[in-house]
């Protein structure tokens, strides 16, 4: 064997192999997909530039650009672009030869996107647009509000945030500007929220509020959206400690501004009053207020002081023989949800929420009082409107023992069905946020302030009695109409928060779902469902009785 040949093996091995197990002695290979969709993207933006392009063609030959960007690598980083583009294309096409089919295709690649990539940073701007397209192309509300409500749920810290919110409120009775279908080159125009200058809020109701044993709940509603403060001010002579709240850029009407005695152990009255030109200050009395909260509702806009503390206890009387046996389960709120100007859910052929679950809560109060001696208690007996915070505060009033609230489900995919029950928690899963999203129609930031509360106003609540209760519930639904398990889930529900007892939320159907309306059109099935969340309030007290 030569030197010369000896030499050159040594190279190979010990010098160009390590290179190329490293990478050093490796030419980086071209990216061909980013290629082809960069060339793709020019193609395109010709056409859109060109304002006076009318041959098909051309649009269709863009279109299977990146059609095959797409399908030639689908986990290059180019995929989810390559969707959003499409839907653009089309969305073009459609607003310059009016060809309902374009549209079609449009929303298809924008679902597309957003159901295969939802964590893209482009997913939340389809959401929104397929919102609008929903809203001002297909005139269908109720989608166009699930998927802004989506966006809040899901992707409360995205750009699209603060639009969804927006479009979410304009939706509830306010018209809609006319939406252009975004090209594809960029994302759509982002709303700003126009403020009127001068304009001042004013309490549009009387002050309100709730009182129980060791809870009191004082609502303010104002005509916008204010700003707040808080204090406290000592005792003074004669004068109480009070708490005070400052409601900035308000006005309140003299007629408003009587003194409200409360006179429950915890506060003595309430009285609101201008403290300046701009600014009403409520005031509170208090007398053995060992907490508070403060956190604010929208639609309309409200600000709710939650105060709890030990009132002067009366001289304790002998249980009787009924509470001896119970364990103290005496009252039962049943609560239909929904309700007047709120239908609610609305299904395939026009059924409405509020109308069925009404039936249903009739009837488990009709059952529970035949067979059982509680009291129960319906927060609404026919059509009418009720605020989510006024149902819980019923509840507290009443000194309830369970709370039961009635629902019916909806959901984008016409395929879902089954049975949920929720109780109240911070949710962990975009199915429980998408469901708060749903029920309680907040805005970003209302979400964000929710979740941030609950630690403190769950401390001295039911919860895990409440998630026996759901689970019992959810186990006879189940079990009694044969239905799909969607499982026991939580969620920071409105008109759960602040409830002194333990409380659930039930879905006893999809509207959404062909199958399970008509269902719910069967006074039969009805009767099931009722009898079965009896079966599950039972359950539960059963399982107090014996420790489990």
């Amino acid at each position: 064997m030569s030197k010369s040949f000896f030499f050159s093996l040594f190279f190979l091995f010990f010098f160009i192999f390590p290179l190329q197990q490293a990478g050093w002695a490796k030419s980086p290979l071209p990216d061909l997909t980013q290629k082809r969709f960069m060339q793709a993207t020019a193609f395109s933006n010709n056409l859109s530039f060109n304002h006076g392009e009318k041959n098909r063609k051309r649009w269709q030959q863009s279109i299977k650009t990146f059609q095959k960007v797409y399908h030639q690598d689908p986990e290059h980083k180019s995929a989810p672009l390559s969707l959003y583009k499409l839907g653009g294309i089309y969305g073009e096409m459609f607003n310059r030869f009016h060809d309902t089919h374009f549209l079609n295709e449009s929303i298809g690649y924008y679902e597309d996107l957003s159901l295969l990539f939802p964590r893209h940073r482009l997913a939340d701007d389809a959401l929104l647009i397929l919102g609008k397209l929903a809203l001002e192309k297909k005139n269908d509300r109720a989608k166009a509000e699930k998927l802004f409500a989506r966006i809040i749920a899901v992707y409360p810290q995205g750009d699209m945030a603060g639009q969804a919110a927006d479009m979410l409120r304009r939706t509830n009775g306010i018209s809609h500007n006319p939406v252009t279908l975004p090209g594809k080159s960029a994302p759509s125009k982002k709303l700003e929220k126009k403020q009127i200058p001068g304009r001042m809020a004013h309490l549009s109701e009387p002050i309100r509020f709730w009182s129980t044993k060791n809870y009191t709940r004082i609502v303010i509603e104002t005509s916008l959206a204010v700003r707040f403060k808080e204090a406290f001010l000592p005792a003074n002579g004669n004068l109480p400690k009070r708490l005070y709240v400052d409601l900035f850029n308000c006005r309140i009407a003299p007629t408003f501004q009587n003194l409200i005695p409360i006179q429950d152990g915890l506060l003595k009255r309430v009285r609101g009053a201008q403290f300046n030109r701009d600014t009403v200050r409520v005031v509170l009395d208090t007398e053995s207020v060992d907490d508070h909260k403060i956190f604010t509702l929208e639609d309309p806009f409200r600000v709710v002081i939650d105060v709890t503390g030990n009132k002067p206890r009366k001289p304790e009387r002998l249980p009787t023989l009924a509470e001896q046996f119970g364990l103290g389960v005496q009252t039962i709120v049943i609560d239909p949800g929904h309700g007047g100007r709120d239908p609610g859910a609305l299904g395939i052929k026009g059924l409405q929420e509020k109308d069925v679950v009404l039936k249903v809560a009739k009837k488990v109060a009709t059952i529970l009082e035949k067979e059982t001696a509680y009291n129960v208690i319906l927060t609404r007996t026919d059509d009418v409107y009720l605020r989510l915070e006024e149902r819980t505060a019923i509840a507290n009033t009443k000194e309830a023992d369970l709370f039961v609230s009635i629902h019916a489900n909806s959901a984008p995919n016409a395929k879902a069905k089954g049975v949920e029950t929720y109780f109240l928690s911070l949710a962990t899963s975009r199915e429980e946020m998408r469901a708060a999203a749903r029920e309680n129609a907040a805005s970003q930031s209302q979400l964000s302030d929710l979740q941030t509360i609950l630690k403190d106003l769950m401390q001295n609540s039911k919860i895990e009695e409440s998630s026996k209760l759901a689970g019992s519930i959810q186990g006879q639904l189940v079990k009694g109409l044969s239905a799909h398990n969607l499982g026991v889930k939580k969620a920071p529900f409105i008109v759960l928060i602040g409830a002194q007892m333990p409380a659930i939320l039930t879905e006893i159907a999809f509207l959404s779902n062909k199958e399970e309306e008509r269902r719910l059109r069967d006074e039969r099935y009805l009767d099931a469902i009722s009898r079965n969340i009896v079966s599950g309030i039972k359950h539960y007290v059963s399982s107090l009785n014996m420790g489990i």
